[in-house]
């Protein structure tokens, strides 16, 4: 009778009726192994009560008819920055004499070196970014892992969903996994200043905590904490495969498996990977192609350089047909809107649509232990689902709805008509003209066409606001 649903109080009419809805005629995508065709998706609240073709829908519910449509989970991300605060560039002075800091400047009974930190605790600095989540909704992404990316040993990571509210409601698991780097990021130590001193540094940490669990004379929370972490997934952050080799070779000498993030070249060194055992944490932030159209610009493009380009796509098929386990990341991508070009484009690649789907479902959620609430569609787990036109590796796919915690989030409008096709179109004091609408989500692009003896041709400016269409072309001043 007196036990409460939330710890915070309400302005106004308390009522937290759970939202119970029926998804019924359409491709279930339960994870990728299993499809499920003309099938239900129950969920009440925040939770999925039952998935499967032929369920009953259950007095109360509201019945969404998905016809022709497919259902999948939400996207997992198990590397990125959401919610909280870019770590500032580190203070660097120009001229004059620069002062020497040779240890921590942190009040409290902390470690020597700025740069371990694993006093850190995401829980404790994450709050919701609406303008960011929105944007990665749009992607399909529902829940991702929060790291801070500040210093050598970093920290602890959460996961969280993509819900909009209170930070208390979308934390799902409040320690996924302890962080490190071989940068040491903010700093003010003028140790360490070199990748082998960052190396030396992280050795002696592990060094020190096991020395500081056999004393009894002092405390240091930075050990402590070093120490107490040491029992949860760990994640190390490189660059280049050089550096998931060191990074391996710095995980064998203590005894630890890491799971790597990387910077998406271990094709050139597949074998000495896949040796490793590691998972994988892979960018899609594929190189952009050079501009050689100036022969004298051209000469400055080395031949690494173009191999990177040409390869760096093959680099997730590599990677599969090598038997290693990975995940795949949105973080480095300069737009999160070219994460299904680049995705589509490691499949053109090589990579199978099976082997996507796990990477960005499955793999991330049992990688970070929240396989059980995320990552596939189970009665029990979280309702983090999508509903999209189609397969959603095929080009043109258009994601509807992306539903997270059970709050219907809308992407794209499901019930707009399809105008795309060819018309014509005559335009006073103009003429006659071909207009193309093109693109997804029933239009998206328009072209506009003149032929004849004064031919021209121009990409029109095209909006759309549900049915209602604007489009503003000109054509003399873009032919």
């Amino acid at each position: 009778l007196f036990a409460q649903q939330t710890t915070f109080p309400v302005n106004g009419s308390f009522d937290t009726r759970p939202g119970m809805f029926a998804f019924t005629n359409a491709t279930i995508v339960v994870n990728a192994n299993q499809t499920l065709t003309n099938a239900t998706l129950l969920i009440k609240g925040q939770t999925i009560q039952a998935v499967g073709a032929g369920v009953a829908v259950p007095k109360g519910y509201v019945v969404v008819d998905l016809k022709g449509k497919f259902i999948y989970p939400s996207l997992v991300d198990a590397f990125s920055n959401y919610g909280i605060a870019e770590a500032p560039a580190q203070a660097r002075g120009f001229g004059g004499q620069r002062q020497s800091i040779f240890v921590s400047t942190k009040k409290g009974a902390y470690g020597w070196n700025e740069a371990i930190r694993p006093e850190t605790y995401v829980k404790n600095i994450f709050s919701v970014d609406t303008k960011k989540a929105d944007e990665l909704r749009k992607v399909g992404f529902g829940s991702v892992n929060v790291i801070s990316r500040d210093g050598i040993a970093r920290g602890v990571s959460a996961a969280v969903t993509l819900n909009e509210g209170a930070d208390n409601a979308v934390i799902l698991k409040d320690q996924t996994a302890a962080n490190y780097s071989f940068n040491k990021g903010t700093s003010s130590n003028d140790y360490p200043t070199s990748l082998m001193g960052s190396i030396a540094l992280l050795r002696q940490t592990y060094y020190d905590s096991q020395w500081y669990g056999k004393q009894k004379d002092e405390y240091n929370i930075s050990l402590d904490e070093f120490g107490k972490q040491q029992t949860i997934p760990q994640i190390f952050e490189v660059d280049g495969w050089q550096n998931v080799l060191r990074a391996d070779k710095i995980g064998k000498e203590f005894g630890k498996k890491f799971i790597i993030k990387s910077g998406g070249d271990e094709y050139q060194r597949i074998n000495e990977i896949k040796a490793t055992g590691a998972s994988l944490i892979i960018p899609l932030s594929f190189p952009k192609a050079y501009d050689v159209e100036d022969p004298a610009e051209a000469r400055n493009v080395t031949l690494s350089q173009m191999k990177g380009w040409e390869l760096a796509p093959t680099n997730p098929a590599v990677l599969e047909k090598a038997g290693v386990n990975f995940a795949l990341t949105a973080f480095g991508l300069e737009n999160s809107r070219d994460f299904w070009t680049n995705i589509r484009t490691a499949i053109e690649n090589g990579l199978t649509e099976k082997q996507a789907l796990l990477a960005v479902t499955t793999i991330p959620a049992n990688l970070l232990g929240i396989g059980d609430k995320v990552g596939s569609l189970e009665k029990g787990k979280v309702a983090n689902f999508l509903i999209s036109s189609d397969n959603l590796f095929k080009n043109g796919n258009i994601i509807f709805e992306n539903w997270v915690q059970g709050k219907r989030f809308i992407v794209n409008k499901m019930d707009v008509s399809d105008v795309r096709g060819t018309y014509n179109l005559n335009v006073d004091g103009v003429g006659a003209l071909t207009l193309k609408i093109t693109g997804t989500g029933g239009g998206s692009t328009a072209a506009i066409e003149r032929n004849g003896v004064d031919s021209v041709k121009t990409t029109a400016t095209f909006t759309r606001n549900g049915d209602w269409v604007s489009i503003n072309f000109n054509l003399k001043k873009n032919p």
